[in-house]
């Protein structure tokens, strides 16, 4: 398949579009000599920040590239990670890297069809921390570089590189369609899985100590509860596996779509612990250990982790695994998080009522107004008043509730996300708890465009 290398660079755009304009290749030549020009001008510099990594990563770029007919002199001279140089003007061409999977016009991770994840992962390096969630507390938020190969004609990606850089680590996530053997693709369309792969290189003098977590939000279709195997076999949430019982592969399923998670393959890096079990227990990875989580849970999710190993100087690790449909004939498809323009509102509910006052719903429609949102995540919240089961099904109705104004105010159904908390995130101690905090009674409207 014919494809080009397209970098999201105003000027590189300009590039491309004379050049399939069918420009002479004098044009081509001019160009592909002032970017190596400016790009040796850049060299110097850089390369005393981060002494050959960059050499290593142009050549990568330029050997996998080449193969498939894809000009190195689309290269621009600065395009790099944002903390490789010392000052970018490229802050909102820069993304966090987080993405989101769709089978056909069907979701297999939380987000698909539109451009919003809640998927990401955390990055340990000598007990710092950095992740590409900027919502997480207590980590380094992480943008990097976005490198995309797209078909022809459409747009529509397959095939994608992030490259970020934290505390002198090389970090470049891949993730690339594969058959249902998890072999590489011509037809990269037509892909069942993708190859989600991290390698990381330590560009320090010194060693680091590297842990890695990959946090999965899988919503199948519309079901954001999907039922769970393991090697085909049931299972119930809030299981943990490790090392030797790790399972061949994990399964999320809704009636006839199944999306798959292998994790023992001899293309897979399998990882040392998963846990499945409920997004929001499972998002914040670093109190994991402390929190508890109930019985009553809805929105199914998994984690994965390496634990830590010592990485010298040029030493690099790889963590692979590969998600997707097995026996997919539509091919799957990949979405950045990319929402722009965000706007966000919250509405407040009595206790134990799930409809919208007219109050709130007044505030709602002056909030929409008639700007045209691309789309609206909904997410329902309760106080810690009363069991989670009911809670759970009391912050479903207020969604519920706020969804049907959403669309009585111009915005179409198959455009809004839900996302049911329950009790969550309320204040949930001691001395708070049946207090019914007014603050946690609450439905949160996120709009983009």
């Amino acid at each position: 398949m014919n494809k080009k290398l397209q970098f999201i660079n105003q000027f590189n755009k300009s590039i491309l579009k004379k050049y399939k304009k069918g420009q002479n290749k004098k044009i081509l030549a001019l160009t592909s000599i002032g970017l190596f020009f400016v790009f040796s001008s850049f060299y110097s510099p850089i390369n005393q920040i981060v002494e050959s990594s960059f050499s290593k990563l142009y050549k990568h770029w330029k050997n996998e590239y080449s193969a498939n007919n894809i000009k190195s002199s689309y290269l621009p001279s600065n395009y790099l990670p944002k903390n490789l140089l010392p000052s970018s003007p490229l802050d909102d061409q820069l993304i966090d890297g987080r993405f989101t999977i769709g089978y056909g016009n069907k979701s297999i991770l939380f987000g698909y069809p539109y451009s919003f994840s809640t998927s990401h992962f955390v990055l340990q390096s000598n007990g710092k921390y950095a992740s590409n969630n900027p919502n997480l507390t207590q980590t380094r938020a992480l943008k990097g570089v976005l490198i995309s190969a797209m078909e022809e004609k459409t747009d529509l990606t397959f095939v994608s590189k992030v490259i970020y850089t934290y505390d002198n680590l090389l970090i470049t996530q891949t993730l690339e369609p594969v058959g249902s053997d998890l072999e590489d693709l011509e037809n990269t369309s037509k892909g069942n899985y993708y190859k989600i792969e991290y390698e990381i290189e330590n560009q320090s003098d010194a060693s680091r100590d590297v842990e890695f977590t990959l946090l999965l939000d899988a919503k199948i279709d519309q079901d954001d509860m999907c039922k769970l195997s393991a090697n085909g076999s049931h299972i119930k949430m809030g299981r943990k596996f490790e090392n030797n019982k790790m399972p061949l592969h994990f399964a999320f399923y809704n009636g006839d779509l199944q999306a798959r998670l292998v994790t023992k393959h001899k293309n897979v890096t399998t990882p040392d612990v998963a846990y499945v079990g409920q997004w929001a227990y499972l998002t914040n990875i670093l109190k994991l250990d402390q929190q508890e989580i109930g019985t009553y849970t809805d929105d199914s999710a998994i984690m994965l982790r390496w634990s830590a190993k010592s990485l010298r100087k040029g030493q690099t690790r790889t963590f692979r695994v590969f998600y997707g449909v097995p026996k997919g004939k539509k091919g799957i498809s990949l979405q950045h998080h990319q929402p722009k323009k965000t706007a966000q509102i919250t509405l407040y509910f009595d206790a134990n009522k799930s409809e919208l006052s007219a109050e709130e719903e007044t505030r709602l429609q002056k909030f929409i107004g008639a700007k045209r949102w691309k789309a609206a995540l909904v997410e329902g919240y309760t106080d810690a008043k009363g069991t989670e089961h009911i809670n759970l099904e009391l912050s479903k109705d207020r969604i519920s509730q706020v969804s049907y104004a959403l669309q009585m105010f111009g915005l179409k159904y198959e455009k809004i996300l839900h996302k049911s908390h329950g009790e969550f995130f309320a204040i949930n101690d001691e001395i708070t708890r049946g207090k019914g905090e007014q603050k946690d009674r609450k439905v949160v409207v996120t709009v983009w465009k």
